[in-house]
């Protein structure tokens, strides 16, 4: 649960960075605790003392963990330009370590005393963890960022007591008044302990500023706050996502509709196109298309928004200023994924309305994954068109950096489905900037657009101050007339970093504008010295590339200096007698795979169940489950192959799992909600039911011949997860989602492979 919950609570305040870090150093903070207590003397003998404090130190590693990553004023974003930052940075590792080594110490050392019941063990531990991932999304809304961790912290208090009570009575007393203080100070940790939220945040002072932040409140997506700017009588007001890493402007009917439009109301003009238009707005925030399509005459607007916050924000809490907008009978609202709702629906529209849909909010990062974007992938396409009437228009405002990516996506469409020449059929512009725009247009229809219509729309934008970037017939459209006519267009020269081939559902990640291997010394020093210019650093720079890529080679730094340098110098005491290597390559591999298939597993079922919450609660919650009664029924297998043999079977099952899941998805999609969670449960459970099987039969193995290895493995299991749970989100942004499934599976595949071995022959693990 606390994994989960930092990862949502520090990615408001250090973006990207920290919401990968928080899941990778919880992951190091497990393997060096087992690092540890394998370098004892005898690491094999677990005395009820050692228990009983390791256990008693989580809850107050918890708190001053968390209290002290608050304090420390550290800004990714800044290295560049601050040395101290340098400082910070590693003081904020310690911070978010501590908590996660103190209860990895308590569950290596529970393993190591009682690796006999290891099976019921491992049951309790991943059960607990699936229940935690579920009664988080109860938890974090109610308590908020600070109140869950305090929260987590209880619960890691009335565990500690459990344990301390063989020890005596007096440890367990403590932990019990421990957690009773932290569970009556949650509902209130918010204000004691405030999310420190970073400066390099453009809107950080707005939000700390009582007089303009309005409202603030938590949810499973994100916190949102409501800030107000403007003079008085003239008021607007914001909602900022993760503290101003995305916000959308509240609709307000008394203000003048070019106030409300970044692009100054050129989206109406498609509006105008109909009478009475039946209008689907993706993404609809603080209501401001919802305004705009009554406004021009609407005869029906759906609008489909993931945040309920949000919703509720617009609908009921400031209903009075946005003059209950909601409560037009015109208007449906729908709180769900948009892919997900338009794929069950049979509704169509003239006007489908996408506007800056752009998911680099905190919830792409704290997701583990980069900003995958399924609403802009060649199949959403495929379902906008087959949503729209014969010519009904498809409008989409981005960032500039993304139009050259949507320009062959579409085309693609264009092609697959035989729909005449997109280049008569797409109009595209930006608002003039200096060098990439924040906003651009983009508008493509089935039909071709008329010469009148494109006449129209170029005097449009003329006297609105717009650039036209492509329109129909028109010279001056450069590169994206060659994108539109190239029959490669991936060889196409654009002057600006983007990757030209279409995203699919498979491989969603359309805010990916350079790949891996074209990110240089260069970019990562740009990236790094932006400081208050970071979140606009997101558009036009590679960001999340660069952040991964030092992600993955610190947690490969780490990991081998604080894991695997110790356990090589002190090899005599932690590692003696036979078959060292083969005990690295089965815990390590079995890290890796379980890390990279749960990875795999939640991108893929993303769009399939909607909400974030509900993809993390059914997927967390259900392979985490699975694997606790893999693990219990495990202990029936006494056989020396059972170890290699359920290694095999996880390899085989994730294997199937990988290509089978997607027809299933793809043949349920229409379900009810309630259907499809129960169908990803039946995906999961067998998967995750076969996963939970070697690795207590591996503890088990080398309780027979090398007890003091125990935590040794846990430790090494830890390293392997740390490094995987960076590596899958490469991976899949390298080689998709079945891509990364199938890695896992050859992980499980090698793990079977180093626990192939005879126990007759005196050689073992």
């Amino acid at each position: 649960m606390l994994e989960v919950a930092l990862a949502r609570i520090l990615s408001v305040s250090l973006w990207y960075h920290f919401a990968f870090m928080v899941v990778s150093t919880a992951l190091f903070g497990l393997g060096l605790s087992g690092v540890v207590l394998a370098l004892r003397r005898r690491a094999a003998d677990i005395p009820d003392k050692l228990l009983a404090w390791a256990a008693l130190s989580v809850p107050p590693a918890f708190v001053l963990g968390y209290l002290a990553y608050n304090l420390i004023p550290c800004e990714p974003f800044s290295l560049g330009v601050d040395p101290l930052q340098w400082v910070y940075l590693p003081l904020c590792y310690l911070a978010v370590t501590l908590p996660f080594f103190a209860s990895g110490l308590t569950v290596a050392a529970l393993l190591t005393r009682y690796a006999r019941g290891v099976h019921r063990l491992y049951l309790f531990d991943l059960s607990g963890a699936a229940l935690g991932s579920l009664t988080l999304a109860l938890v974090l809304p109610a308590l908020g960022g600070s109140g869950s961790v305090f929260a987590a912290a209880a619960l890691a208090a009335f565990g500690s007591a459990l344990i301390s009570w063989r020890h005596g009575h007096r440890l367990a007393l403590i932990a019990c008044g421990m957690g009773a203080v932290l569970l009556a100070l949650a509902p209130f940790a918010d204000k004691l302990v405030p999310v420190r939220i970073s400066s390099n945040k453009v809107f950080s002072k707005v939000i700390a500023d009582p007089r303009r932040n309005l409202y603030t409140a938590w949810n499973t997506i994100s916190r949102v706050d409501v800030v107000k700017y403007g003079a008085p009588g003239r008021e607007q007001r914001s909602i900022l996502i993760d503290a101003g890493t995305a916000l959308t402007r509240m609709a307000h009917p008394s203000a003048p509709l070019a106030r409300l439009s970044p692009g100054e109301g050129d989206e109406d003009f498609f509006y105008k196109l109909f009478d009475g238009p039946r209008v689907l707005v993706v993404g609809s925030g603080g209501g401001r298309e919802v305004l705009m399509a009554l406004r021009d005459g609407a005869s029906a607007v759906l609008a489909v928004e993931i945040n309920p916050a949000i919703n509720q924000l617009v609908a009921e809490r400031m209903a009075d200023f946005t003059g209950r907008l909601y409560a037009d009978k015109r208007v449906t609202v729908v709180t769900d994924e948009a892919r997900s709702y338009i794929r069950r629906s049979a509704e169509r529209y003239q006007m489908i309305h996408c506007p800056h849909t752009i998911s680099n909010a905190a919830l792409a990062a704290g997701s583990l994954s980069l900003a995958e974007n399924h609403l802009l992938t060649i199949e959403a396409f495929n379902d906008y068109f087959d949503h729209l009437s014969a010519d009904g228009v498809l409008l989409i405002t981005r960032p500039e950096a993304h139009l050259p990516r949507l320009t062959t996506t579409v085309k693609a469409v264009f092609e697959q489905n035989d729909l005449g020449d997109p280049a008569q059929c797409i109009m595209i512009w930006r608002k003039p900037a200096r060098s990439l725009s924040f906003y651009a247009g983009f508008a493509v229809r089935k039909k071709p657009f008329s010469p009148q219509e494109v006449s129209d729309f170029a005097a449009l934008l003329s006297r609105r101050g717009l650039q036209p970037l492509y329109l129909p017939d028109k010279l001056e459209s450069e590169p994206y007339r060659e994108l539109l006519t190239s029959p490669d267009p991936q060889s196409v020269s654009v002057p600006f970093a983007a990757i030209l081939e279409p995203a699919t559902d498979d491989m969603p990640f359309f805010n990916q504008r350079q790949r891996f291997s074209q990110v240089s010394l260069s970019d990562l020093a740009a990236v790094f010295n932006r400081g208050r210019e970071g979140r606009m650093a997101l558009e036009n720079r590679p960001v999340a590339e660069a952040v991964l890529l030092v992600l993955l080679v610190q947690s490969l730094f780490f990991a081998v200096l604080f894991i695997v340098l110790p356990l090589w110098i002190f090899r005599r005491r932690a590692l003696a007698g036979q078959g060292r290597l083969r005990t690295l390559v089965a815990f390590c591999a079995l890290g890796l795979g379980y890390i990279v298939v749960e990875v795999g597993l939640i991108q893929r079922l993303t769009l399939y169940l909607g909400r974030p919450v509900v993809v993390f609660s059914t997927v967390l919650g259900s392979l985490l489950f699975a694997s606790g009664l893999g693990s219990a029924y495990s202990r029936r297998f006494a056989s020396p192959a059972a170890p290699w043999l359920a290694a095999a079977a996880a390899a085989v099952v994730a294997l199937a799992t990988a290509f089978l899941s997607p027809l299933i998805v793809s043949m349920t999609l229409v379900w009810p909600a309630t259907a499809r969670i129960m169908m990803s449960i039946a995906i999961l459970a067998p998967v995750g039911f076969v996963m939970g099987m070697p690795f207590p039969m591996l503890i088990k193995r080398l309780e027979m011949s090398y007890p003091e290895r125990i935590p040794w493995a846990w430790g090494v299991n830890g390293f392997a997860a740390v490094v995987g749970s960076v590596g899958a989100v490469v991976l899949g942004m390298t080689l998709g989602f079945t891509g990364v499934l199938v890695c896992g599976v050859f992980c499980y595949l090698l793990a079977s492979l180093a626990a192939l071995t005879k126990w007759d022959s005196g050689t073992s693990l």
